[in-house]
């Protein structure tokens, strides 16, 4: 059983081909990503753009080692890394922006009917709320005013700290220790 250490060109052939099926396989993939920036806009953001960017060139790597160890022997070609991104530039360009486009289309009607729902069955019931908090606010505000005036006004009847308990204490001591002074002296 003799193992060939070299690929013929037929063998090549075949191998860019499949990598080119690779590429656009991890298309679909990509556009698995886009499609979910679509149907949640906050995944739409920077920072989320940018992470899912390198999760998706992760995995695009991961199989593409995959990949040259199966059907290449673990030899990395460039040619099969030219190859898939071919196939995936291939699919993006042709099959993955109508894929995009249908997907835009069925969830911009999607969220339509959404809003329309919403405005029909849960719009008056946040009208009716806010109506409620406008009526209510002026009383909340009312009592916190009221509530700062009887604590300005209980500031006032505090003591005065120099006339506290403790320091009575302390001013009748140093009173008898001169007292106490004068006597010793005379």
């Amino acid at each position: 059983m003799h193992l060939d250490t070299f690929f013929s060109v037929s063998q090549h052939t075949a191998m860019f081909l499949l990598s080119v099926v690779l590429g656009a396989a991890l298309g679909v993939l990509y556009d698995v990503f886009r499609a979910f920036r679509v149907i949640f806009p906050p995944a739409a953001g920077k920072k989320a753009v940018i992470l899912e960017d390198i999760i998706f060139w992760l995995i695009y790597g991961f199989c593409l080692f995959c990949y040259s160890a199966m059907f290449a022997r673990g030899q990395i070609r460039f040619f099969m890394f030219f190859g898939s991104l071919i196939g995936f530039v291939l699919y993006l360009v042709t099959v993955g922006s109508v894929v995009i486009g249908v997907i835009r289309s069925v969830f911009g009607t999607f969220y339509r009917i959404l809003h329309k729902v919403y405005s029909i069955m849960i719009e008056p019931f946040v009208k009716i709320f806010k109506t409620i908090c406008q009526k209510i606010m002026p009383i909340f505000v009312r009592n916190h005013k009221n509530m700062k005036i009887s604590q300005g006004s209980a500031k006032k009847h505090l003591k005065n700290t120099a006339s506290m308990v403790y320091n009575k204490y302390v001013k009748l001591a140093k009173k008898y220790a001169r007292k106490a002074d004068r006597e010793v002296r005379s």
